[in-house]
């Protein structure tokens, strides 16, 4: 299993979880704040949680899709934003697919 998907799992057991504007609600009931990390061509929320004396980074989205499909998002391809904003982590907007979904979703036409 790949670090980030035991990141996942390790805060979903340690009682962070998320409302319905996508927010992550530590285990005391408070809105973590986190931060961007920006890509190449998009930039999505983070947040860390403390495991083995150090903080490792969370993908918002990964995690809110974790809360709403369970196991079945870490085994996903993909993790997709419907309305194409990455950051806008609302569960409505998240979903799981393939890279395939979010390439004809872009509306590029294949040959």
């Amino acid at each position: 299993m790949s670090k980030s998907n035991e990141m996942i799992r390790l805060a979903s057991q340690k009682g962070y979880t998320i409302n319905i504007a996508g927010e992550i609600i530590n285990p005391k009931g408070q809105k973590v704040r986190g931060s961007i990390r920006k890509t190449k061509n998009s930039s999505y929320k983070i947040f860390g949680i403390a495991y083995q004396g150090m903080s490792r980074p969370i993908l918002v989205h990964r995690f809110v899709a974790y809360k709403k499909f369970g196991e079945l998002a870490l085994e996903a391809e993909c993790i997709r934003h419907l309305n194409h904003n990455s950051l806008d982590n609302r569960p409505d907007n998240i979903d799981i697919g393939t890279y395939r979904d979010i390439y004809n979703d872009s509306g590029a036409k294949i040959s």
